[in-house]
């Protein structure tokens, strides 16, 4: 019996949370964690992702209630765009403040970083905890980086997958792998595949030159 790789289980798992719909509310109702109002048979899954990522879940939400989750978008190039439209729109990339707290004279402040950028399609975020993850020290430097047997170019049939935990990385594709993440990716990854934390994330439109811009500041 062969067992799934990392990859695959992290995949299938985010696909089932983020399968969730978001709960409905009335217009008389008091804005509260939407993660409170979700049905009980979600929790399971919530505790496996923390079970698998037990450091990155709870500061993941945190950034995202704290609304330090920006997603950037390009303008629309058309007007008459639907509301449906621009909800299943891909995010460009996104930018991610964290906060940490500090004591001034017993009294705490929250002391916002520079923004990391996120690339969830490449799999990747400017953090140094990501590079760490991705780069481990105890890894051999003779060997090959992709692993045995990796084919660079891929079968052709994987071109059609829409979406896999990881992205475009070869990370968790064998056995042995673990695919490697960091808050900002996991607080990214929520709010662009569960529409639960979607209305957490910032949205902004900005030009090809702004995101140029904001990426080169970086």
């Amino acid at each position: 019996m062969t067992l799934p790789t990392p990859g695959a289980v992290l995949t299938s798992l985010l696909n089932t949370i983020t399968s969730v719909p978001a709960p409905a509310t009335s217009p008389n109702t008091a804005p509260s964690n939407p993660l409170s109002r979700l049905p009980p048979a979600i929790r399971p899954l919530l505790a496996t992702l923390h079970v698998l990522y037990p450091t990155l879940l709870l500061p993941a939400l945190d950034l995202l209630d704290r609304s330090l989750v920006t997603r950037v978008l390009p303008e629309r190039a058309v007007q008459g765009e639907t509301a449906e439209t621009a909800e299943n729109e891909a995010a460009a990339f996104y930018l991610v403040r964290s906060a940490a707290a500090t004591s001034k004279r017993n009294a705490y402040a929250a002391t916002l970083s520079a923004p990391y950028i996120v690339h969830l399609d490449a799999w990747n975020c400017s953090c140094a905890n990501f590079a760490y993850e991705a780069f481990p020290s105890s890894v051999d430097g003779d060997e090959d980086i992709l692993g045995a047997g990796t084919d660079v170019d891929g079968p052709a049939h994987e071109e059609a997958v829409e979406w896999r935990f990881g992205g475009t990385s070869s990370d968790g594709r064998d056995s042995g792998a673990a695919v490697p993440c960091c808050k900002h990716l996991l607080a990214s990854l929520l709010a662009e595949r569960w529409k639960v934390l979607r209305s957490h994330a910032v949205e902004r439109r900005v030009s090809r030159t702004e995101m140029a811009g904001m990426v080169a500041e970086i």
